[in-house]
């Protein structure tokens, strides 16, 4: 299975489960007959030559006389704007159904660090299979977030934790012209503040007040909510995140959601794969001692590009964050509930979004 696009005939469309509770199908069809009943008061036609669509008469009438609506009124303006209000409500309602589901499933927001060692602001290559890398080209990390954690060092130096799913993917040469491709199943990001500070604070390529999107020269953060935005806000934001985003970012995202999407990622029993930017572990990818790290090739990796090495030093950093060892599991096992809730829901919600998937 070599393509992303063979991965997700194995994908089940899946609709949130509030939709299908009784209280929002019970919404939901009260909106619809909110919507019939204003399209019949503006349409001046005879009460039994009015098409009601899908809806038998009988269901509008008895709604009417429920509610106390006049089936024809000479002035009818009081009662479109208490139509209006009540869609609006209605509406508000359902969308706030669905953005606690997709909160309790954990479905935050999908991280793009467009390049680490800018980010980082080191010069370091890396190194490849002993051979230092001439050019890197892509250094690009793309992750779900889950919870972000803060912890203080003895010299009293803040240090940040983003928790979740996610890849390290690279583009790089160490021949002149020849370009190779290497990845990592990462499900952590250490930084000092200083720097976690810089994912939000960079130059802007986009801002707007009416969305939460977050569009800088080194990351973008596109919380999953922003797909609840109103259909001519969304079209207009999906054009600035596609060209800004997806566009130069194609080939992570698609080595991500193929990854992510096939079983067997993310195991909790190979425990944490952390990029770390902490003084102490500068600009290495931390494993677990006994946690064999191998390129695309299958060859065991030391280091590659943009990294300065691979190190199986996890287990000094965890005493930092982490009170106990049942606190690392219960990490380990809210990272398997993104993986599992994003193939169900996630990338359905996000596909639509992505140029040419």
């Amino acid at each position: 299975m070599n393509t992303i696009a063979n991965t997700w005939k194995f994908v089940t469309t899946m609709s949130l489960k509030v939709e299908d509770s009784k209280e929002y199908k019970e919404i939901h069809k009260r909106v619809e007959l909110l919507q019939l009943l204003k399209q019949y008061y503006g349409s001046g036609a005879n009460f039994y030559d009015f098409d009601t669509g899908d809806l038998p008469l009988r269901e509008l009438i008895a709604f009417m006389s429920d509610e106390g609506y006049p089936r024809r009124l000479p002035e009818t303006e009081h009662v479109l704007k208490r139509v209006d209000e009540e869609i609006i409500t209605l509406e508000n309602k359902k969308k706030q159904m669905r953005l606690q589901e997709m909160e309790s499933r954990h479905l935050n927001s999908l991280l793009i660090i467009t390049s680490w060692t800018k980010l980082i602001g080191t010069q370091n290559k890396g190194v490849f299979l002993s051979k230092p890398v001439l050019d890197l080209r892509r250094d690009t990390i793309v992750m779900l977030t889950d919870e972000t954690q803060t912890f203080k060092e003895l010299t009293d130096e803040r240090i940040a934790v983003i928790f979740g799913p996610g890849i390290y993917y690279s583009e790089f040469s160490v021949d002149s012209g020849n370009y190779l491709e290497d990845s990592f199943e990462i499900n952590g990001i250490c930084l000092p503040l200083n720097l976690l500070g810089k994912i939000y604070t960079a130059d802007k390529i986009y801002h707007s007040d009416k969305i939460d999107a977050t569009i800088t020269e080194v990351s973008t953060i596109l919380p999953f909510h922003i797909i609840e935005q109103e259909e001519t806000v969304q079209t207009y934001v999906k054009g600035i995140i596609s060209r800004n985003v997806f566009l130069p970012n194609k080939v992570a995202l698609e080595k991500f959601n193929h990854h992510i999407l096939e079983g067997g990622s993310y195991p909790v029993a190979e425990g944490f794969k952390i990029m770390s930017a902490h003084p102490l572990w500068y600009n290495k990818l931390l494993v677990e001692p006994d946690y064999e790290l191998r390129t695309g090739s299958g060859k065991k990796a030391y280091s590659t590009a943009g990294i300065g090495s691979l190190s199986g030093m996890v287990h000094k950093l965890k005493p930092i964050i982490f009170s106990s060892p049942s606190k690392e599991r219960e990490q380990l096992e809210r990272i398997e509930e993104i993986v599992k809730q994003y193939r169900e829901l996630g990338f359905q919600l996000l596909k639509s979004w992505i140029p040419s998937y």
